[in-house]
């Protein structure tokens, strides 16, 4: 396993205002950003997140991109991987802000497909 993989946002992105999930282009997107981080997990030891330059992240782009890792990671798992050395604190405030929700959609997907299976469905 390498030590650590830094990806700057800003070079990924080729923009310094972050906004949507994905793009229709095949252009750069948060789904692709999130994708290239989840296909570097198991190569890396930790994976920093510069957003060095970057002026903006909407909150869709700052779930599909970040939060999102958290259905197929957990949140231990991200905060022992992921560093993020120059976020900003209110960037650092939006990122939990986006963690909190996604944490509740992933619950209530979980309630939800209990629920289903305890109908037979």
């Amino acid at each position: 396993m390498e030590n650590e993989l830094i990806v700057n946002v800003y070079k990924f992105m080729g923009n310094d205002m972050l906004s949507g999930r994905t793009s229709e282009d095949g252009s750069p997107s948060a789904e692709s950003l999130r994708k290239h981080i989840l296909g570097n997990w198991d190569r890396y030891e930790r994976i920093s997140i510069s957003l060095d330059n970057v002026v903006q992240m909407t909150r869709p782009f700052m779930d599909e991109a970040f939060a999102k890792l958290l259905e197929e990671r957990s949140l231990d798992e991200f905060n022992q991987k992921i560093h993020l050395p120059d976020a900003k604190e209110n960037v650092v405030k939006d990122l939990n802000n986006a963690f909190k929700i996604r944490q509740k959609i992933i619950q209530s997907q979980k309630e939800r497909e209990g629920a289903g299976d305890e109908l037979g469905l």
